[in-house]
């Protein structure tokens, strides 16, 4: 609803606020634990950047409006960390 708001019902404002809001809140947590783990910050940054642009599911791609797998990758991330410490 906050898309078609902001961009009404054009496809485009929606696909760059998913993919550069979205895709870099993803990255973030993945930086974290995996710089946490492992312990060099050029291994950690390819693993986000691979992250980032490989999509863990089609559906998430194919579809601008679905956003659950997104979301819930973020928090499961932020789960591990927490976990983790």
């Amino acid at each position: 609803m906050l898309d078609v708001q902001l961009f009404g019902f054009q496809a485009g404002g929606s696909i760059i606020s998913r993919a550069c809001l979205f895709t870099s809140a993803n990255a973030a947590p993945v930086i974290s634990y995996s710089s946490g783990h492992d312990g060099g910050a050029w291994g950690s940054a390819f693993v986000a950047a691979f992250f980032a642009l490989h999509p863990l599911h089609v559906e998430s791609v194919a579809w601008v409006a679905e956003r659950k797998d997104v979301l819930s990758a973020f928090f499961g991330l932020l789960c591990l960390i927490a976990y983790g410490r």
